[in-house]
């Protein structure tokens, strides 16, 4: 059975309990949905520990998160601003790799 879809009202609410420091179960019992459910609607927006939303003003319906624009050689997990790190990572790797091909070759032709 595919998961529910989310009406307005429930967003509404869940977004309206969510500024007024509900947690992720509240909002679930309330909505008659999983916790997990709840917060995995919610993960894009800005929560505190406590689960009140960091901007009350912008409802959850509008709060869709928007794909990264990211050159083609960056894998879907690194975000745009560490492509730094992810070019280093990869050198390395490819170093190793040269090192490991290098002392195979040596070792087959000794």
């Amino acid at each position: 059975m595919p998961p529910r879809r989310w009406t307005t009202e429930e967003l509404e609410t869940a977004n309206t309990m969510m500024g007024e420091g509900a947690s992720f179960s509240d909002i679930a019992r309330k909505l008659d949905r999983t916790a997990s459910a709840v917060e995995s609607k919610l993960k894009g927006k800005k929560v505190s520990p406590r689960g009140a939303s960091a901007s009350k003003s912008k409802p959850v319906a509008e709060a869709t998160p928007q794909p990264e624009k990211v050159s083609a050689t960056t894998p879907p997990h690194a975000s745009a601003n560490n492509g730094a790190d992810y070019e280093a990572g990869s050198a390395v790797k490819y170093i190793v790799g040269a090192v490991i091909v290098a002392v195979i070759i040596w070792l087959v032709v000794s």
